[in-house]
């Protein structure tokens, strides 16, 4: 028998956890349905139907009678260290512009005059998706070459997968024999941080490098050419070494194969003057081009995808020769799949600069 003021043994066995809206609401439900069949003992079958307590069943019962909802009551805490507007103030200041994005959590705090941990101001600005991330590396676009992408994407938007497949894309990078951008990940355990097979190493001096000049147009890719990465590329060099003895072939090459093609080259002072010249002499079409696209010149993204590859391949190449000899097996093992990718990409890429502005893009 059951002694008075004792909780039964099926009471004291359930799981003690906050009920939900939707339990809440079928245990008022069960007590109107029990009440009118005229069951004598409601609270009896109820915490057996529902797995809870019957103290728990006629407390939420009595709330829905007397307050009209049976919600459970807010529970009482410490009040927030900062409200909604406090925190939109945080991240308005963070986010205002390159030099506060890269302050420490300290001088954040500081400079707001906030007398809280560094750690909560990081916490908030996580809460809100915004951490410490490497930044992107892009090349710099000055202002006032912003409105001329612009225009310049917003002119070929209408330009659809045959034309841009009649575009040589051509242009020059450099190779150095001090490593190339992509570096992959080694495999160690904790002890070998420092083991010669698992550095990738950094030289002051010593270090030469070649420039690379190379075009592609639909499938076809053109000789690489290697120029001496101590020479400065004026229009008289340019003209000599590349465009005269390679780039007009090249282009009266994809002329025979495909009737009409037009050539994209960057603004850089050494495709000017004697190289205008000779241009205008061999009748090539250039198509109009803004300086500082590289994300517009597909050919750039062969560049990465040979760095890329050296990186991953060799790591570092210390013999010039050997350089020159690896540069042309990446550029050898670019397929005509790749270069259809690229040429798909460009409706996309004049949009991207469109919507940012002219600003820097992904690609």
């Amino acid at each position: 028998m059951k002694t008075s003021g004792t909780r039964s043994n099926y009471d004291r066995n359930i799981y003690r956890k906050e009920t939900t809206r939707d339990e809440r609401l079928r245990i008022v439900t069960l007590r109107d349905h029990l009440t009118e069949k005229g069951a004598p003992t409601p609270w009896k079958e109820i915490p057996k139907e529902m797995g809870v307590p019957w103290n728990t069943c006629r407390m939420i019962n009595l709330r829905t009678k007397t307050q009209g909802s049976s919600s459970n009551r807010k529970r009482a805490g410490r009040p927030p260290a900062f409200q909604e507007k406090d925190i939109e103030k945080i991240i308005e200041y963070t986010i205002r512009d390159r030099n506060t994005r890269r302050m420490s959590w300290v001088d954040i705090r500081d400079n707001l005059g906030l007398s809280c941990s560094s750690r909560r101001i990081q916490d908030i600005l996580a809460s809100r998706g915004y951490h410490k991330r490497t930044p992107q590396c892009k090349w710099g676009i000055r202002e006032r070459n912003r409105p001329k992408r612009v225009k310049l994407c917003q002119e070929r938007l209408g330009w659809g997968y045959d034309e841009w497949l009649r575009t040589v894309w051509c242009d020059e990078s450099y190779f150095s024999t001090a490593g190339f951008g992509s570096r992959p990940p080694v495999i160690r355990n904790a002890v070998e941080e420092y083991h010669p097979d698992c550095l990738d190493e950094v030289w002051e001096s010593g270090s030469s490098r070649v420039m690379v000049w190379g075009a592609f147009c639909r499938q076809i890719k053109s000789d690489l050419v290697f120029v001496d990465g101590k020479v400065t590329i004026n229009s008289e060099v340019y003209t000599v070494q590349i465009l005269d003895p390679h780039l007009i072939p090249f282009w009266h090459k994809t002329c025979e194969r495909y009737g009409w093609t037009q050539v994209v080259e960057d603004g850089t002072p050494g495709h000017q003057k004697h190289a205008i010249k000779l241009r205008m002499k061999n009748e090539v079409e250039v198509l109009p081009w803004c300086p500082q696209s590289p994300d517009l010149n597909l050919i750039e993204s062969l560049w990465r995808d040979m760095e890329a590859y050296l990186g991953k391949r060799y790591g570092r190449i210390a013999d010039l020769n050997v350089l020159k000899h690896a540069v042309k097996e990446a550029w050898d093992q670019l397929g005509s799949e790749r270069l259809d990718e690229l040429i798909k990409s460009m409706p996309d890429r004049l949009s991207a600069v469109i919507a940012a502005n002219g600003g820097a893009t992904r690609y």
